[in-house]
């Protein structure tokens, strides 16, 4: 038996994906009692399991997974499958201070030993840019949303009204350059200095001119919004006439919308992969197409 496995903070994505491929969805029953410990349900026994979760926030997710699988595991399950579309603990992938532990290395090792395979969509990853090198000996997959973003972007009649994609800095390339190339829109990639983790400036190209633009703003993550907001300065500085965010994992409290309307940004969507107000582009076709593949 097959099935497709979801937790409350992902149930509509894992209905989605369930759909596209055919398995029948369960999903898993979380209790959290008073000291902190998880209890994890789950009444089935597959021989082979998709599992849908994205880790954000991930600390007590990434306990639930392990008890998860490792039931499965004992239950008879011969390969499992983690689609995580959000994937956490990747940025530090070097030990850039005296100590620092290198979490990519150990999360990929932790999870590569509990799944067989991994599908994850536009990991944030900074020197290591092939996911095989995060899950050595088992299948991964790295998808990027950039074309969905663009196409969502043509769908608001981009084209007509002659936007201009913005990324903050090289490391949005690849998916200012898909959203772009979807859309059929010139883009713009800037130069970020983070100098902490809200304390964000980005500089344009010499001689760039947004005068009467609307510039669509696309990052992989929002989490503080530092960079969305002093960009979004920053395009207006140069003659912009809207600033629009589309953004694959938006991870910002829905409080900080008040903050971004204020700033002038009159839009902010997000890819479903984490469950959020902005959802307004959808990942289940992306993943599904991948999963029949991997």
């Amino acid at each position: 038996m097959d099935i497709l496995i979801g937790f409350p903070d992902s149930e509509a994505l894992a209905g989605s994906l369930a759909g596209r491929i055919g398995l029948a969805a369960h999903q898993v029953v979380l209790h959290r009692f008073p000291d902190g410990e998880s209890l994890v349900r789950l009444d089935a026994a597959p021989e082979r399991a998709i599992i849908v979760r994205s880790l954000d926030q991930p600390n007590n997710k990434l306990v639930e997974l392990q008890f998860l699988a490792g039931a499965l595991r004992e239950r008879g399950a011969k390969e499992l499958t983690l689609v995580a579309p959000y994937l956490a603990y990747m940025r530090q992938d070097m030990e850039f201070n005296p100590g620092e532990v290198v979490s990519q290395r150990i999360m990929g090792s932790w999870l590569g030993g509990l799944f067989d395979r991994v599908v994850t969509v536009d990991p944030h990853l900074h020197r290591i840019h092939d996911l095989g090198d995060v899950f050595p000996g088992g299948r991964s997959a790295a998808l990027t949303a950039g074309p969905l973003l663009g196409q969502w972007a043509k769908a608001q009649g981009a084209v007509d009204q002659g936007w201009v994609i913005l990324g903050p800095d090289e490391e949005s390339e690849h998916l200012v350059r898909g959203a772009a190339m979807a859309a059929g829109l010139d883009s713009i990639v800037g130069l970020k200095v983070r100098r902490g983790d809200t304390d964000v400036t980005v500089g344009l190209p010499p001689g760039t001119d947004l005068t009467g633009r609307t510039v669509l703003f696309i990052d992989d993550i929002i989490s503080s919004g530092g960079t969305l907001l002093d960009a979004t300065k920053v395009a207006y500085a140069h003659g912009a006439a809207r600033v629009l965010a589309a953004t694959v994992h938006a991870v910002f409290p829905i409080e900080r919308l008040a903050a971004f309307k204020v700033a002038g940004i009159e839009t902010v969507v997000s890819a479903d992969g984490i469950a959020h107000p902005t959802n307004a582009v959808g990942l289940s076709d992306l993943i599904a197409d991948r999963l029949a593949t991997l």
